[in-house]
């Protein structure tokens, strides 16, 4: 059967997440919703990994199986026409029977935002914070999180993964303008791992925690202290 990989864009604000749930709307759903209703037959989609609710998506990647193959660039057309303005499809390609979106995938990349002063048009994209940060702060402690850990402590809730082992390629924040950004890539990420790493960040800039507490956090001896809100992350891009 013909396997097609596609990639969206969608703000995550009125969603419960990417996956589909009971009792509650989310970005798979919608796809799959609009995808039945063009094709006239029921259609489910794999994606790269789940999202939070609330949390936004500049590449996700999702694919599906179709019995025969179709003018993609016109299903295309036709999804981006039945989907709410806050989802789009950015493509749709064939792939290899072997291609799966979830277990293909290398690496993921998340960004998260923080904004310092109050911005009107990135409000739903970012946390603000008007007390100062010591950027320095923020650059020391980026590398601790590089390399393979058990991130246990950076799970917020229950997460149905037992393993929580996870492999950090690159953690960076950058200075821009009125905004601070960081940029994590990794294996794999586990609920709410980056919110907890940027709030712990944020925590440790503000002088409330020291380097020997971050450690003992990485080590799992104590939780993480707080979770940054889920409307200043970004699933930045999945490389396969």
């Amino acid at each position: 059967m013909p396997v097609v990989k596609g990639i969206c864009e969608y703000d995550g604000t009125n969603y419960s997440g990417w996956q589909r749930q009971n009792n509650s709307n989310s970005i798979q759903e919608e796809i799959e919703k609009a995808l039945s209703t063009i094709l006239r037959k029921k259609i489910s989609i794999v994606g790269s990994g789940r999202t939070d609710a609330g949390v936004h998506a500049l590449n996700q990647v999702f694919h599906f199986y179709l019995e025969e193959e179709l003018d993609l660039k016109s299903l295309k057309k036709s999804l981006n026409g039945l989907l709410d303005s806050d989802i789009s499809i950015k493509s749709l390609e064939f792939e290899s029977e072997q291609f799966h979106a979830r277990y293909s995938a290398k690496k993921r990349t998340y960004l998260y935002i923080i904004s310092t002063r109050k911005n009107v048009f990135f409000d739903s994209y970012s946390w603000t914070i008007f007390s100062q940060l010591d950027k320095s702060a923020l650059r020391e402690i980026q590398n601790s999180f590089l390399g393979s850990h058990n991130f246990s402590s950076f799970c917020k809730g229950e997460d149905e993964v037992e393993n929580k082992i996870c492999t950090v390629f690159y953690s960076r924040w950058f200075s821009k303008n009125d905004f601070l950004l960081y940029f994590i890539s990794a294996d794999r990420f586990i609920h709410g791992m980056v919110r907890g790493i940027v709030g712990l960040s944020v925590e440790y800039a503000r002088g409330k925690i020291s380097k020997e507490e971050v450690n003992e956090i990485l080590d799992g001896k104590r939780r993480c202290p707080l979770w940054a809100p889920s409307k200043g992350l970004i699933l930045y891009k999945v490389d396969y």
